[in-house]
């Protein structure tokens, strides 16, 4: 079995071939059968950033899935702030959905702001927010 580490690298050097995600799957669930995923939370925040208009055919949605398990709001915090992601808006979506106003201890509304003030950030994603 691969060590934690061992894993982390190869989802950080992951690239689909023809559109092919199922090795991330894969990754991502070896990431979990660890027992030590909360080792990964910036590093699947940042395959987020690498395709920021991207679901990787639906495996960034496990990721999201399994981020929410764990202790994510500051990692995701700094993933909007420093390129925003489909997948990290919907994830500040969904804490927003239950009523917070706050992400990391920080004002949601301000993070959006942010956001669409942000020269760099794709027109695609300002339209989600």
């Amino acid at each position: 079995m691969k060590s934690t580490q061992e894993i982390l690298s190869e989802i950080e050097s992951f690239k689909p071939v023809d559109g092919n995600w199922l090795r991330l799957d894969e990754l991502v669930n070896k990431l979990w059968e660890s027992g030590k995923a909360e080792l990964g939370i910036n590093t699947l925040f940042r395959v987020f950033e690498r395709y920021p208009n991207d679901d990787g055919a639906g495996v960034f949605w496990t990721i999201l899935y399994g981020l929410e398990t764990l202790n994510y709001e500051e990692s995701l915090y700094s993933s909007l702030m420093d390129k925003p992601s489909h997948m990290g808006i919907n994830m500040l979506k969904r804490i927003e959905n239950t009523n917070s106003e706050l992400v990391a201890g920080k004002p949601i509304k301000e993070l959006k702001e942010f956001i669409k003030n942000n020269p760099k950030v794709d027109s695609e994603l300002l339209s989600e927010l």
